[in-house]
């Protein structure tokens, strides 16, 4: 390959043109696998770097499993920028991951390194210094506690009561707990006086031991100024790689350093990539061919003529898909369409036609080596999101008394409102017990075995101050309970009266999933988690059988509860009838009506939206569409619950976030749901939903699992301040996001912009509040989620379960004036 040969020659700065997408990626990887030696990729952007290390991991792995089973590839690492002061001990996992960079490139490993020229520029300290920070324990090794704890907090370590981070050690006797950047999951250190008896790693959610160890390498992780920065770590041979050579001439805001870019890898061979010849007069350019392969957006009949041509003119086609179960979808799509993929194709191999499973962002076409690859953007016309898949396995506290703190309330099955006050460790029956002590009104106390636990749950109702403390043995805590019961009985009495009625009703059951059901399907943008999955077979069951369906589907914001109904929406409208979708608000509906027609587009249905922005003119076309059965499926708000609306043959009604709605709606809803079937959606279920569901009157299925790699949610409290709020904002719109910032006031909303313009004036701020005429809101909205503006300054109106993929970071102004319900959906 002419490439190799150039870089292998030493000549200090070469150029390389007409590579098209991904393609850039495979040339980076392909010169990386026949030569042992580091390569430095800078990316003009923290998602641009992101992807690049993606598609770098994917096409390494492929090369190297061309040599074998056995074959192990170098590591693609990205270093991320350091953090802004305000926001340090907050991102620990980007800390982790650039320490385990010099980690790597200290111990003379050769690793792929990802990063922006911001980043390229932030300190560290020097090697040497980097060295001798660093802690080795081994078996048998003996060490003072003291000393390790000391070393533990001089290396930036958090101390807490339980690890499930990294950057993290907790104390316990005589086990020391940590979370080494070295490894993936935190290492339990067991000591035997000062010696180290053991070294087990344990899994940070169930804390459960699963695998020996022999040595742990403890990190710094934090707690020493920097002095140098990323190029001292990298030796003479590294491979400098710009697969975008404008970042060399970008102004001092995109490449913050304190030396010029070009200055900084001038001790580097530098390989500068593009899609046309950029290069100098002294730039050696080679060109390498590489094609757009267009975009077929769901359309298989026209992929499987094109696959049959490339075929035909000796390519060989590779489809990459992100996990198996979209792999095995395509495979029975293609069978449809007469295309037989090889199961055992890899990359480079001689077949025709594979599917490879992996992370590769865009397709292209190298003719020089007669290959052909596309991804899910080509396929099915949607990008997934490229997730940042953490290097370090997160855990969750476990749920426990040590969830209350001294002074909170509690409530006890049988004896009602008291206040915990700890643990107490007691005496009984001969042994020593813990127990958790409740003071009630009047000097009660009743101690608790921690085993009981079950007998108390956390007082969520009225504000501390407001609350009674029940007296033992008193009989008001009697009376409170017998009350609630008649309350119960008297609403679960007009419940079952509706429910009997709907239990023996009849409709026509829908067909087995249909050729059309299963491309839809697969052009779903990521993978099903395994609730998701659960949900969505559960409720297509519910369709095929002859009972209507009334399946409540609960799960947290952005769980994927919007695809259980879009399959469920499909389901119905292929067997030729209606859907209509509820939503609160008409944002919502704007952004459902954007999905769903989105996800129908490349099929023969009709999708319409109901609400305010629409003209009378436009909701009067609508609503003879339903009367005509040309509208398949309808988004609107409660003006979908209007007298006026009839459906020619209604199917399916999806009920989004059921509590937003007031008695009336829910009434006329009620009387729908005699007769159709209804698929309720919510973050936040309302008691009587949540308790019918819970005791079978009605379906319930519960997605739990959070989607891959999405990472919990760090919250702030803190006092308004200018500088918190500019590097909040500017930190995520470095790395590619968007910004919400309520304020939820409409008064004072425009100063409140103003004033955010002033701090971020290179960000594109609009606002939004629901006193905006239906086209002014419009608009901004639909800017806002087409990425044409990065703050969004709003009242509460961007709280129903809106799905912004790239906005990360919220600002809630005066949070102290929300509800609890509000800031959970916000």
């Amino acid at each position: 390959m002419e490439l190799a040969s150039a870089v292998a020659s030493g000549t200090p700065v070469l150029g390389a043109h007409a590579l098209w997408g991904a393609s850039r990626a495979l040339v980076i990887a392909a010169l990386r696998a026949t030569a042992r030696r580091p390569v430095l990729v800078l990316a003009p952007a923290q998602a641009e770097a992101h992807q690049m290390a993606l598609d770098l991991a994917f096409f390494l792995s492929a090369l190297v499993g061309e040599r074998g089973a056995l074959a192990s590839g170098p590591r693609v690492l990205e270093f991320p920028p350091a953090a802004p002061p305000a926001w340090q001990g907050r991102h620990g996992e980007h800390d982790a991951e650039r320490v385990l960079v010099c980690h790597g490139l200290a111990e003379g490993e050769a690793p792929v390194v990802v990063c922006t020229p911001a980043a390229l520029s932030s300190p560290l300290p020097t090697p040497a210094e980097f060295r001798a920070r660093a802690l080795r324990l081994s078996l048998g090794d003996t060490i003072e506690r003291e000393i390790l704890l000391a070393r533990l907090e001089a290396g930036g370590y958090e101390r807490v009561e339980a690890v499930v981070e990294v950057g993290q050690w907790s104390l316990r006797g005589g086990i020391v707990d940590i979370f080494s950047p070295a490894r993936e999951r935190p290492v339990r250190v067991e000591f035997f006086g000062d010696e180290v008896e053991s070294l087990r790693l344990f899994d940070p959610t169930s804390q459960r031991s699963v695998e020996e160890l022999s040595a742990l390498v403890v990190l710094p992780v934090g707690g020493a100024a920097g002095e140098t920065t990323l190029p001292a770590y990298l030796p003479l041979d590294t491979l400098a790689v710009l697969p975008d050579p404008a970042v060399l001439d970008a102004p001092h805001d995109d490449a913050p350093s304190a030396a010029p870019l070009a200055q900084l890898l001038a001790t580097f061979q530098r390989l500068d990539l593009s899609l046309v010849a950029e290069g100098g007069a002294g730039t050696p350019g080679i060109a390498l061919g590489a094609r757009s392969v267009g975009g077929f957006r769901g359309q298989f009949k026209a992929l499987a003529a094109e696959i049959e041509r490339w075929r035909s003119e000796g390519f060989a086609v590779r489809l990459v898909v992100n996990d198996e179960p979209q792999a095995q979808r395509l495979s029975r799509i293609l069978s449809e369409h007469r295309l037989e993929a090889w199961p055992e194709a890899r990359l480079w191999s001689p077949e025709g036609l594979g599917i490879l499973v992996g992370d590769c962002s865009t397709g292209f076409q190298l003719p020089a080596l007669g290959l052909v690859v596309l991804t899910e953007e080509e396929l099915f016309g949607a990008r997934r999101r490229r997730l940042r898949r953490p290097l370090f396995q997160r855990g969750a506290a476990i749920a426990s008394f040590m969830d209350l703190a001294p002074g909170d309330l509690v409530v006890h099955e049988a004896h009602g409102v008291g206040r915990y006050h700890g643990l107490r460790t007691m005496s009984a029956d001969g042994r020593a017990a813990d127990f958790l002590l409740l003071e009630y009104a009047e000097g009660g106390r009743l101690y608790l075995p921690v085993e009981r636990l079950d007998l108390i749950s956390k007082y969520m109702g009225a504000p501390e101050g407001a609350a009674r403390l029940d007296r033992l043995g008193g009989g008001a805590w009697q009376r409170v309970k017998e009350s609630v019961r008649a309350a119960l009985r008297q609403m679960a009495e007009e419940l079952l009266r509706l429910y009997a009625t709907r239990s023996v009703a009849e409709r026509t059951a829908f067909p087995p999933d249909t050729p059309w059901q299963r491309e839809f399907d697969a052009a779903f943008r990521f993978e099903e988690t395994p609730d998701q999955l659960c949900a969505i077979e559960d409720t297509k069951a519910d369709l095929e059988r002859a009972q209507p369906m009334d399946r409540l589907v609960a799960g947290d914001v952005g769980y994927g509860k919007t695809e259980v109904a879009l399959r469920a929406a499909f389901k119905v409208v292929a067997d030729g009838r209606q859907v209509a979708v509820l939503v609160p608000t008409t944002v919502l509906a704007q952004q459902h009506f954007n999905t769903f027609s989105d996800r129908f587009a490349s099929f023969p249905a009709r999708v319409e939206l109901l609400s305010r922005f629409r003209s009378p003119r436009e909701q009067k076309a609508v609503l003879a569409g339903l009367r005509s059965g040309t509208v398949d499926v309808v988004i609107g708000t409660h003006r979908l619950l209007s007298r006026d609306v009839e459906f020619k043959r209604l199917g399916l009604l999806v009920v989004d976030e059921e509590h937003r709605f007031g008695v009336t709606h829910k009434e006329r809803v009620k009387q729908l749901r005699a007769s159709v079937d209804v698929l309720t959606l919510t973050a936040t279920p309302i008691p009587r939903t949540l308790y019918m569901a819970m005791s079978g009157v009605r379906d319930l299925s519960v997605i739990e699992t959070p989607p891959l790699d999405r990472l919990p949610v760090e919250t702030v409290v803190t006092r308004f301040s200018r500088t918190v709020i500019q590097e909040a904002i500017e930190r995520e719109l470095g790395r590619g996001g968007q910004v919400f910032f309520v304020h939820n006031r409409v008064q004072s909303l425009p100063s409140m912009t103003a004033f955010i313009r002033v701090l971020c004036p290179d960000a594109r701020v609009v606002m939004a509040h629901g006193q905006m005429a239906e086209r002014e809101l419009e608009a901004v909205m639909v800017k806002f989620v087409d990425g044409q503006a990065d703050v969004l300054v709003s009242t509460a109106i961007v709280e129903s379960g809106l799905d912004i993929p790239a906005s990360n970071t919220i600002i809630i102004n005066r949070a102290d004036r929300f509800g609890l319900a509000q800031l959970y959906q916000l």
